[in-house]
């Protein structure tokens, strides 16, 4: 399926995406427990796009590429949101943080790519931290404190450990023949 593209983990990565669209509206007029509900919805879609590609042999390249790049889309945009409305008494240094971190991410597999050809896949570390990121996020939606602080030095760990693997990966994938 290396080519194919419509698959229902495609489709199911690409209706995450547009799940921002309630979840911002949500956000916007501080309807807390709806956009709660909508993220909890994304989570779940995120997990069942992953197990149906992997269960019913669907994985893609394209799926390799567009299941990260929506996360991190997911990620960044509802954690610049929060970082930057009041209400939601997001910090704003973590949002720097993954900002800085997904932007080298990116960086270093695009590298990666044109140097390989090689299209990375995720790496366990890489979705625990967003997992954990992720449940952070959800976790300050509501304003669950102090869970949402704790899960967010657990995310911070785990961005930190996956970074040091990322690294590693791109170097040893990039001194290849």
């Amino acid at each position: 399926m290396k080519g194919k593209v419509l698959t229902i983990p495609n489709l199911l990565t690409f209706l995450r995406l547009v799940m921002l669209i309630p979840i911002f509206y949500a956000l916007v007029h501080e309807n807390r427990t709806e956009a709660f509900i909508w993220m909890i919805v994304s989570i779940v879609t995120d997990n069942l796009d992953g197990f149906i590609a992997r269960k019913f042999n669907q994985m893609s390249d394209l799926g390799r590429i567009l299941d990260p790049a929506v996360d991190k889309i997911c990620i960044v945009s509802v954690s610049t949101f929060l970082a930057l409305t009041a209400a939601y008494d997001f910090p704003l240094w973590f949002f720097l943080f993954i900002g800085i971190r997904e932007v080298l991410v990116l960086i270093g597999g695009s590298i990666l790519v044109r140097k390989t050809k090689i299209v990375p896949q995720s790496r366990r570390l890489g979705k625990l931290s967003a997992f954990f990121t992720g449940l952070a996020i959800l976790l300050y939606i509501p304003g669950w404190q102090p869970f949402a602080f704790i899960l967010l030095l657990v995310a911070t760990a785990f961005t930190l450990i996956s970074t040091w693997d990322y690294v590693q990966y791109f170097r040893r994938a990039s001194l290849k023949p």
